[in-house]
């Protein structure tokens, strides 16, 4: 299922909740799709849809919810970049792999 996006011009701020939190609550994953490179912007805009997720409530019989009940209940997160290039060099600027790329990038950061 595909639906709007969020922040249209010509609908209001509880149009997009209810439509957002419709489709989250009958879809099987639920994509969000960026442009360009990972900045603070894109997080923000996550953070949004994060909140978003307030609007919707999942009651439990039993006592605290555990990570499979709600694994059950709720799609799949997939963060689907667009437009977006990327240099696979490592430090010195030498060609790498994607999958040298990758080993660097999951290493652990000094600190």
């Amino acid at each position: 299922m595909d639906s709007e996006g969020l922040g249209a011009l010509d609908a209001d701020s509880n149009h997009d909740n209810k439509i957002f939190s419709l489709a989250l609550l009958i879809a099987s994953c639920f994509i969000y799709n960026s442009t360009g490179a990972i900045d603070e912007n894109s997080i923000e805009n996550l953070n949004l849809i994060l909140n978003l997720t307030k609007h919707i409530q999942l009651k439990n019989n039993d006592e605290a919810f555990d990570e499979e009940f709600v694994s059950k209940n709720f799609p799949t997160f997939y963060w689907v970049l667009r437009d977006f290039s990327l240099k696979l060099e490592n430090v010195s600027g030498q060609p790498i792999t994607a999958q040298e790329y990758l080993e660097l990038a999951l290493q652990d950061a000094d600190g």
